[in-house]
């Protein structure tokens, strides 16, 4: 027989700060809650719905080992995701749950859990599920509230529309203009637009990185703007996105590039000041391309 268990907890951050840390909670879980969740790694897909992953539990969860599930529903519109667990739960025959943020405030939200469970034998409700559940969000919570931000202007000699139109070509002019910061880059899924997933090989000049994944957020033609989040590939920081914005300058024919990074450092890790100063050199190169053109 099927039933259901539901919980709601409250958390003392926003709805959409919370929802933009379940897209990161493969990296930050892990790096947070090492005790419960080792790792996580998708088999298929990157977190839309169709994905499959495997979550390899911590000894804290001694009796699972690893999961593997199913993400079935990952909407922005209302905050909400569900998901049903395939394999490595024998304690139930069948076991899924949905997760919706619902903003309370500002500065505030609540998480409502509800899972459809199917128990073997006399196994009960799955209250330590719940509780994993409730200290996850917990610590999304916490990366929440510290996350922190670093801004950047720079000043163009070319006009937004050229450094836009420039920035559409980006994953085929940096690697040409700046081949000891970017070696290559390739979309994993996608070609540019929301939620497209690319691979950036780094070159010799940021030697700690390798390569790093990156998915698209947004790409604004009407206000000149993109934003991009990094899936993986660098261990300073437990989430890390970007916005780049172009908008007119002080005098004719120029551009007032506008850097914004929001991140949570991983310990003591400063500010991502070096990658403040890549994003500068990119504008420069962007401006350079603006102008041959």
């Amino acid at each position: 027989m099927v039933h259901t268990l539901s919980h709601t907890e409250p958390l003392q951050c926003s709805a959409d700060g919370i929802w933009e840390a379940c897209k990161h909670a493969d990296e930050i879980l892990p790096a947070l809650m090492p005790d419960h969740f080792t790792k996580s790694v998708f088999l298929q897909g990157h977190g839309e719905p169709g994905s499959i992953r495997v979550v390899k539990m911590g000894p804290a969860i001694g009796h699972a080992g690893e999961v593997k599930e199913r993400m079935d529903k990952f909407d922005d519109a209302t905050k909400t995701l569900g998901y049903t667990v395939l394999e490595g739960d024998p304690r139930y025959s069948c076991f899924s749950a949905e997760v919706k943020l619902v903003p309370v405030g500002e500065t505030s939200s609540e998480v409502v859990w509800t899972a459809t469970y199917d128990p073997v034998g006399d196994m009960g409700p799955p209250e330590h599920i719940k509780q994993i559940v409730v200290l996850g969000f917990k610590t999304l919570e916490r990366a929440v509230l510290s996350r922190k931000t670093l801004s950047h202007t720079e000043v163009l000699d070319a006009s937004p529309d050229a450094i836009w139109e420039a920035c559409k070509h980006a994953d085929e002019l940096l690697p040409k203009a700046m081949p000891e910061f970017f070696a290559s880059s390739m979309f994993l899924q996608g070609h540019g637009e929301p939620g497209s997933i690319r691979v950036v090989k780094m070159g010799p000049a940021v030697p700690h990185a390798g390569e790093v994944k990156e998915r698209m957020d947004f790409f604004d033609e009407a206000n000149k703007a993109l934003g991009y989040t990094v899936l993986e590939g660098d261990p300073r920081y437990h989430y890390f996105s970007a916005v780049m914005k172009f908008v007119p300058g002080a005098a004719a024919g120029t551009t007032d590039a506008i850097w914004t990074a929001t991140y949570v450092p991983v310990g003591d890790m400063g500010p991502p000041e070096h990658i403040k100063q890549i994003a500068i050199l990119v504008f420069k190169a962007l401006a350079g391309a603006a102008k041959a053109n």
